[in-house]
């Protein structure tokens, strides 16, 4: 029997590395400047916001990074929460 069930769309990935880059912006630079740990800086490139320390502190982490590559941050949480949502 096929699934005729709905399938989610995962959304489009997007590159912040590749952004951020552009900008002449490194990693080290942003979690000198925002306390974030490199750690959960890359994983926030990677879009694995499961590496992540949960509550506040996901959507803090994301808004700092946003603002640190300049990208919109409504933007970056619009796919953070895409991203929960395709999970759930």
């Amino acid at each position: 029997m096929r699934n005729t069930a709905p399938r989610r769309m995962l959304p489009e990935r997007l590159d912040l590395a590749r952004l951020r880059e552009r900008k002449g912006i490194s990693l080290r630079q942003i979690a000198d400047s925002t306390k974030i740990s490199l750690r959960f800086l890359e994983a926030i490139e990677r879009g694995d916001f499961s590496q992540l320390p949960g509550g506040i502190y996901d959507r803090s982490y994301i808004r700092q990074y946003a603002r640190a590559i300049d990208v919109e941050e409504s933007r970056l949480l619009a796919y953070y929460e895409a991203l929960w949502d395709s999970c759930d």
